[in-house]
């Protein structure tokens, strides 16, 4: 937790202004402007202590929020890496008033709809300098050094005078860049601006770092889906949920019929391939953020849907079912195959109230559903049990 949670902020102390180069106004306002940083760093690190890893996104959309307002800057973007086009993306943009607020100007709205189109190349500018080589640049007057003014300013109507491009590092690689920007209005970035920024970013990049670790640790390599350890921790706490509020839940067990014979006759190579299809019909099918899907191993799989009852369980399931009966998988040497599934369904606290009995009993109704010819669904019933 200590690294989620400011890690070396302690250590890290924000140097003292020179007296000599202030006068006493622009002293006061410098001791302002930290003290303002200070605060919003210790912000940052709270929140980055209660979020959840899984939750990267908002990670990205909060940080640039909060390098842009540590800095009182006019406007802020995260820059991200396209490997495919090799270009720099803008992704997540805002724009700041004179009074440090997030601007609500509709023309403003209407600019954003480009922000996702705006690429620059690698190399190009004051970010794509950053990006090339690793480290950060705070250019006081764009005007006056030879870079060119960064695009975003046209598109957010902002004359920048002063820019910082700070990389954010994930393994000692380089996967995106903070671009900070002030307008000619606003005095120039210092290196105490640089600073801070250097304090957002390392927090940033030791907490993707973490994330990208975590997602790995939970997920299965070729399908995306969670794995079984993941589930099954997913699981106890749903039964702990629904024993407190008096809620079911429903199971579902399944494999792909046949794919011993899928791998034999069209390779592994396109076994996997149907996998990764099966799992994208999975993810397109279930809700999202709510039900919690699992390669349990090899070709079968697993989804708990919570609050939901077996009947409704078993109209999910048709969906699921009949969108991959109709799936085409498409091999490299122009063959094509088709594949079904055997599927089977147990409910809390009906067919069990524990997850092993859960678990067992969503099994055997899969398994009915194969003596019964396969590409079909079960209900778990009482007398699968005895079935041998």
């Amino acid at each position: 937790m200590t690294s989620r949670s400011g890690r070396g902020l302690e250590k890290r102390k924000f140097k003292a202004p020179h007296l000599s180069k202030y006068s006493t106004s622009e002293l006061k306002r410098s001791f302002v402007k930290r003290d303002r940083a200070i605060k919003i760093i210790k912000e940052m690190s709270e929140f980055l202590r209660i979020l959840d890893l899984r939750e990267s996104a908002i990670l990205k959309t909060m940080i640039v929020r909060f390098a842009i307002e540590s800095v009182e800057a006019s406007h802020g973007s995260l820059i991200v890496y396209d490997p495919e086009k090799n270009k720099l993306r803008y992704q997540d943009t805002y724009v700041y008033d004179s009074d440090n607020k997030i601007i609500l100007d509709p023309v403003v709205f209407e600019s954003y709809s480009n922000i996702g189109e705006v690429e620059v190349e690698v190399g190009e500018g004051v970010a794509g300098e950053a990006y090339i080589k690793g480290i950060p640049i705070l250019v006081e007057d764009i005007e006056r050094s030879h870079y060119k003014k960064p695009i975003i300013g046209d598109l957010m109507k902002i004359d920048i005078g002063s820019v910082i491009a700070m990389p954010l590092k994930i393994n000692n690689e380089v996967s995106a860049i903070f671009e900070i920007t002030n307008s000619k209005s606003k005095l120039s970035f210092t290196q105490d601006d640089l600073e801070t920024i250097t304090i957002i970013a390392n927090f940033t990049s030791t907490i993707l770092e973490n994330a990208n670790l975590f997602l790995w640790a939970i997920h299965d390599s070729i399908t995306g889906l969670y794995n079984n350890h993941y589930f099954f921790k997913e699981l106890g706490d749903e039964i702990i949920r629904s024993q407190r509020y008096g809620r079911y839940f429903s199971l579902v067990m399944f494999d792909i019929d046949d794919f011993k014979n899928i791998n034999d006759t069209y390779g592994h190579s396109n076994g996997d391939k149907a996998l990764q299809m099966l799992s994208d019909c999975i993810l397109k099918t279930i809700r999202k953020d709510i039900d919690i899907a699992c390669r349990y191993g090899g070709d079968e799989f697993i989804i708990m849907l919570p609050n939901t009852n077996s009947e409704s369980a078993l109209k999910v399931c048709e969906r699921l079912l009949n969108t991959v009966r109709s799936m085409k998988i498409e091999c490299s040497d122009g063959r094509y195959f088709f594949m079904t599934l055997s599927m089977g369904i147990s409910e809390y606290p009906k067919d069990g109230e524990e997850s092993y009995f859960l678990f067992n009993h969503a099994d055997e109704a899969m398994y009915y559903s194969k003596r019964m010819g396969k590409n079909r669904i079960s209900l778990y019933q009482p007398e699968f049990s005895k079935l041998e």
